[in-house]
């Protein structure tokens, strides 16, 4: 047989109670929509940017994905310099984390 118990807790003023997805879709809107080099070196706390290309970025396990999902514009003869989506390169780092460090690297 289940038991339950049933509380009050007050909340001030102050507070407020919102859903758990709700919290996640302010707080990625509060980032930059772009993201650098230097930010990405930041969420990851990796110095290096070989080590981020090789082990995440030009990795062919992740590659596919962030091209095709628009979350990595990778350097080309128009735009040389590397550019992310702030919101869903964070989502994705957030969900793949593990994965990212425990990556061997290579392209």
């Amino acid at each position: 047989m289940t038991q339950t118990i049933q509380v009050t807790v007050p909340i001030p003023d102050t507070h407020i109670l919102i859903e758990k997805q709700e919290y996640v879709d302010l707080m990625e809107m509060t980032l930059d929509p772009v993201w650098t080099m230097k930010d990405l070196k930041s969420k990851l706390k990796i110095a290096s940017e070989d080590t981020i290309r090789r082990k995440f970025l030009e990795n062919v396990k992740f590659y596919k994905e962030l091209k095709e999902k628009g979350i990595v514009h990778y350097p080309d003869e128009n735009f040389n310099r590397w550019r992310f989506n702030a919101r869903k390169m964070n989502r994705f780092i957030d969900e793949n984390f593990e994965e990212i460090l425990k990556a061997k690297g290579g392209g």
